[in-house]
């Protein structure tokens, strides 16, 4: 399922990851991609997320250390 992660301007989890494997690395670059300006904020981490997890998985990072830093993020709250 493609959900939404910017709310306020519509912008969906799918186009989020095809701008991040184009090399583009911050939230508001991102959302300045598509033309918008970030408006509440919520969706900065689900944004900020998703570039990790690209970076993580493209630098070759095994799956064990990724599975713990998603453990620290979960921690950290």
């Amino acid at each position: 399922m493609d959900m939404y992660i910017c709310n306020c301007n519509g912008v969906r989890e799918k186009e989020i990851q095809k701008v991040i494997h184009k090399g583009v690395r911050t939230w508001e670059q991102i959302l300045a991609h598509f033309d918008y300006v970030p408006c509440c904020g919520q969706c900065e981490d689900d944004i900020n997320c998703m570039i990790e997890d690209h970076s993580l998985t493209s630098n070759n990072v095994p799956v064990e250390k990724i599975a713990e830093y998603q453990e620290k993020l979960v921690a950290a709250g």
